[in-house]
């Protein structure tokens, strides 16, 4: 007399090889999730970075003040404006303040390096640099730089 249907030990070995299944599935799930995260704080930083570019772009005249780091930066914002250092300063402290918001941790790095033209045909260059510490990231650190070249500004 045969017998049909599964045994027991097929029973638990069938489960086995599915619960390994699902474990896969869940590191791959949890891996998905972590690179996600990563690559939106990348994106951030990217988009904090070219704002810079941007400001840079807009104020020819701040050259190397956007070297200088000051503790208070004046509010552009109000009625009766800035000139080019003071808006260099302002635009340097929202750069840094905002890096710091958005990677909370002390080893936040946000720097502008700036290479003045050297005649009327090369001009000026700022390079751009944030970088910041990822205990979810296996290398540790990541960083994004983007390098502006600006005329240097028109004398008149």
């Amino acid at each position: 007399m045969k017998v049909r249907g599964f045994t027991l030990v097929e029973t638990l070995v069938a489960l086995v090889v599915l619960s390994l299944g699902l474990l896969g599935a869940a590191v791959l799930l949890l891996d998905g999730l972590r690179s996600h995260a990563a690559a939106l704080r990348r994106v951030a930083a990217s988009n904090l970075v070219r704002d810079m570019a941007d400001r840079i772009r807009a104020n020819p005249r701040g050259g190397a003040y956007y070297l200088a780091s000051s503790p208070e930066a004046p509010d552009c914002g109000s009625a009766d404006g800035c000139d080019a250092i003071q808006l260099a300063l302002s635009d340097l402290m929202y750069f840094e303040t905002s890096a710091h918001a958005l990677f909370p941790r002390a080893d936040t790095e946000a720097r502008v390096e700036f290479a003045p033209a050297t005649g009327p045909a090369t001009p000026a260059r700022y390079l751009i640099t944030l970088r910041w510490s990822d205990a979810r990231n296996d290398a540790g650190t990541d960083r994004v730089a983007l390098q502006v070249l600006a005329q240097p500004p028109v004398a008149g």
